[in-house]
């Protein structure tokens, strides 16, 4: 088992854990009386030019069939107020259904990663596709197929040193359920963003693994944390020393974690951060909570509750201008009939 709670801390119980004080604004409410959609989950964040963009995947029939696509919202005063949901017009061809996936701004240019599919739940033809923002016409344009190895970014883009990317993600089977899933990354052929190629993790014996992962990149050293899919309520976690191309086994770590996509990243005070549903009797998707580490440490030792009160998962976060926005799936409705919600924090308040 590995320690990524730090030695000599009590875990928290969800009834001592303070809430940060932060903004919440619902970016799309669940309004399926008015447009249809009965399904919104995976919400990614990123701002460019001044203006910031959410995206979620939509569906009016049922998640992950062959009629889901992208949509999202912008926002110009960061977050305060949002737009109304705007057609992504990603899929690329009929029948080709596109999902929640990661921003990348490069080159000055906002860029898209999502998987498409054919089939219920991803079963057939998963790939990576690669899209672009025109601003000129204020829409994505599909490009091309980044990799057709069935993967499926669940976090942005990260630069190495080295000069490749790596992205978290999680590698899908040809049968979506199956055992045979795991946590992965794609890797950048260098700054060539349009081709990507998929590392698999593998599992340590016994372990359940949905795959969807995130990381932390400190140098040449990467961090994963990853869904568990068992009563054991852990957080999964690997490491690499080499960018990301070789990992140790992925295996049951000391943290408690609902089974539900994390989100990892540092911030410009040079914490770690996971957020997720995290404490010592977790049960449920509530609390959204984000855990730190001390600047220098590399181990989690403090939680706070970003929000509560409902069914909370799948956060997705950006630091800019000294605050952390945290976009999330909330839902009040049932089985991921969610909103998008977005809290945004000092980044103080963390301290």
């Amino acid at each position: 088992m590995y320690n990524v709670w730090k030695n000599g801390v009590d875990l928290p119980e969800t009834s001592e854990l303070k809430k940060v004080d932060a903004k919440r604004i619902t970016i799309k409410p669940f309004e399926p009386e008015k447009d249809g959609y009965i399904f919104l989950h995976g919400v990614a964040l990123a701002k460019f030019k001044d203006r910031m963009y959410c995206a979620w995947a939509h569906n009016k029939v049922r998640e992950n069939s062959g009629n889901e696509e992208v949509n999202y919202a912008v926002s110009d005063d960061n977050g305060k107020t949002w737009s109304t949901c705007i057609n992504g017009n990603m899929n690329p061809e009929s029948g080709t259904a596109v999902s929640h996936g990661a921003f990348l701004v490069f080159d000055e240019k906002l860029y898209f990663f999502a998987p498409q599919f054919r089939g219920q739940l991803g079963a057939e033809m998963m790939k990576m596709s690669v899209y672009v923002f025109d601003e000129a016409n204020e829409k994505f344009r599909y490009i091309d197929v980044a990799t057709d190895e069935r993967f499926w970014p669940t976090c942005e883009p990260t630069l190495l040193e080295n000069g490749n990317y790596i992205m978290p993600g999680m590698y899908v089977a040809s049968d979506y359920w199956s055992a045979d899933n795991t946590a992965a990354v794609a890797i950048s052929h260098g700054s060539d963003i349009l081709h990507w190629d998929m590392v698999k993790l593998k599992r340590a014996e016994d372990v359940r693994v949905w795959g969807e992962c995130t990381i932390t990149v400190d140098g040449s050293h990467c961090k994963m944390y990853c869904r568990e899919q068992s009563p054991k309520l852990k957080a999964l976690y690997s490491e690499s020393f080499d960018y990301g191309k070789t990992w140790s086994e992925l295996d049951l770590s000391n943290l408690p974690m609902i089974d539900s996509k994390p989100y990892a990243g540092t911030l410009s005070t040079g914490r770690n951060y996971l957020i997720c549903s995290c404490a010592k009797d977790i049960k449920a998707r509530d609390p959204l909570t984000i855990a730190l580490t001390e600047k220098g440490e590399d181990k989690f030792s403090k939680i706070f509750i970003i929000d509560s009160g409902r069914t909370l998962s799948y956060p997705y976060a950006i630091e800019s201008d000294g605050k952390l926005y945290v976009a999330y799936s909330s839902s009040t409705e049932g089985y991921n009939r969610n909103s998008a919600e977005l809290a945004v924090i000092d980044i103080e308040m963390l301290k």
